[in-house]
């Protein structure tokens, strides 16, 4: 349940998370990148709802898609991605009326960008972003005007050619098919589903085509015999 009074202003997020005991990363990286105070300065007002990463969702990370490997105010703008410039407790996100919902990223980098979509769907409360959709089932912390839920969420954004390219068929060459009887098209385009009998390999049927000419010379001559015979 979420508290209805407000604790003073400024809330160690970062203490928060690390006593948290599986959220040491998102904590170092809040620190290292300088938003931790953009964060706590935005505690008044309206307040404020976090999703924050656990450790093993950074180690479970492919490695196209690492946190670490972006530039600093791009990892800074995935971290303001992760906030919900109002407080809402878990209740409160289920019952959202608007499922497209801002963060403080999209007011770093302007209007219908880095946006996340909240909904429920039976009993989960989901958000996608484009790349993901994500479920929040953990409440790290909850007392106004502060919520920090947990969930990894990937804007589009920075992320979208990493997902293209996981879906995306592989280009390699095709290997090489010789047409046989099982796979060569008829003359209308439509597949010839006629097959050799089992064990009838090129040597095998050369071998069958030489013992059929030789039979049918035999009976040509044979006939030819009978017809001088009866004259």
């Amino acid at each position: 349940m979420a508290s209805e009074t407000r604790p003073p202003l400024g809330l160690n997020i970062t203490k928060t998370l690390i006593d948290g005991h599986n959220f040491n990363v998102a904590a170092s990286m809040l620190t290292a990148s300088g938003v931790e105070e953009e964060f706590e300065n935005d505690e008044g007002g309206a307040g404020i709802t976090l999703f924050v990463p656990t450790d093993q969702a950074f180690t479970n990370l492919s490695s196209s898609m690492m946190f670490q490997s972006l530039p600093a105010e791009e990892k800074a703008d995935v971290l303001r991605f992760h906030v919900l410039h109002s407080y809402y407790p878990l209740g409160s996100l289920q019952s959202i009326v608007n499922p497209i919902q801002l963060t403080l990223a999209t007011e770093q980098n302007g209007a219908g960008s880095f946006t996340l979509n909240i909904s429920r769907v039976n009993g989960l409360l989901l958000i996608q972003t484009g790349i993901v959709k994500a479920s929040v089932t953990l409440t790290v912390f909850d007392q106004n005007p502060v919520a920090i839920f947990s969930t990894v969420l990937l804007p589009k954004e920075f992320f979208a050619n990493n997902s293209i390219e996981a879906n995306k068929p592989s280009l390699a060459d095709p290997p090489d098919i010789s047409l046989s009887p099982v796979n060569s098209p008829n003359i209308d385009g439509s597949a010839n589903h006629l097959s050799w009998p089992p064990g009838l390999d090129d040597k095998t049927t050369s071998s069958v085509n030489k013992e059929s000419a030789v039979r049918i010379l035999l009976g040509l001559c044979c006939i030819g015999f009978y017809l001088l015979a009866i004259n």
